[in-house]
């Protein structure tokens, strides 16, 4: 297995070349948060434009998302390696963790110097800190986008056998230490995202999350993530929002949604998501978990499209 120093580097190799692929390139920058080291990347962008704070989801990584990058048309990018995630410090999650001030610390530092509302663009459990987030800061934030079913944010969901199970104190720790060959890792992407949902992407996609995985900082993190969201009955209720919280939140959400995401359908969800008064829904059929590996042209589409709207429908 390879040293700490030799993972960061793989990783910080591997995460550019897929940078390159789309003819992007990114800077890294390190701040203090929730008492960690928190790394952030930034891809530079036009500044007249509104900025994206990128989310990435539970045990994965930015380079996920980076296919859908080019749909945001230029816009200055700010993407965080949550705690165990990526090159970030581990942090010692139990079930009395309160997760909304977690998530509402760690955004506020990032974004501290952004002075302007910025856009939200959220995977999974970045789109339930991201719901978190409005709920007490919805002034800084202009517009938000949920790439699936957004982590256990709605009391709809329930969480699948492997989830519950990686929540079980001693045996999530032990399945998530575990160093697998990359050919399993990418086998094993299908439980969250649907199987051969990465396989047309380029191998870097898969290589990153590999490399931040075999991390001790994500083996000290993750399970005690997994405990703080859910146990082996379901979803821990201190994380999820309720229906008349979720009305409260009055900026324009779009949902973009695969009808086979493995943790809940568009249509399970829809008692929750209605609420947002100003949420509106782009349901992509058998897209799962991750809708814009599956139905890139549709999804990145639709992000554009409501990211930047003609001039005489934007949001002051």
């Amino acid at each position: 297995m390879a040293s700490e120093p030799e993972l960061d580097a793989l990783q910080r190799a591997a995460e550019q070349r897929l940078f390159e692929v789309y003819g992007l390139s990114y800077t890294e920058r390190f701040v203090e948060a929730v008492g960690t080291s928190i790394r952030v990347v930034e891809v530079a962008g036009d500044p007249s434009k509104t900025p994206v704070l990128l989310l990435h989801g539970i045990a994965a990584v930015t380079a996920a998302a980076v296919p859908l990058i080019p749909a945001f048309d230029g816009a200055p990018v700010i993407a965080i390696d949550w705690p165990g995630h990526g090159l970030s410090g581990p942090f010692p999650f139990t079930r009395h963790t309160d997760l909304r001030a977690f998530a509402v610390e760690i955004i506020d530092t990032v974004m501290a110097d952004v002075t302007e509302p910025f856009d939200i663009v959220a995977h999974s459990l970045g789109g339930q800190f991201a719901l978190y987030y409005c709920l007490t800061r919805q002034e800084r934030v202009q517009r938000l986008v949920l790439l699936g079913a957004p982590g256990a944010a709605f009391p709809e969901l329930k969480p699948p056998a492997s989830m519950r199970l990686l929540a079980f104190p001693g045996f999530g720790a032990g399945i998530l230490s575990r160093v697998v060959p990359l050919e399993q890792y990418r086998a094993n992407s299908g439980m969250t995202l649907g199987k051969g949902t990465v396989d047309a992407w380029p191998v870097e996609l898969v290589e990153v999350g590999w490399y931040a995985s075999q991390r001790k900082a994500f083996a000290e993190t993750l399970p005690g993530l997994f405990s703080s969201i859910a146990s082996v009955f379901g979803v821990r209720r201190s994380a999820v929002i309720s229906h008349a919280e979720l009305a409260t939140i009055t900026i324009p959400v779009l949902l973009v949604w695969g009808t086979e995401d493995v943790f809940m359908s568009p249509e399970t969800g829809r008692p929750s998501w209605s609420r947002m008064p100003r949420a509106q829904l782009v349901e992509l059929r058998d897209a799962n978990h991750a809708p814009w590996l599956n139905k890139p042209d549709e999804a990145a589409a639709a992000v554009r499209a409501f990211l930047t709207p003609p001039a005489s429908s934007q949001v002051e």
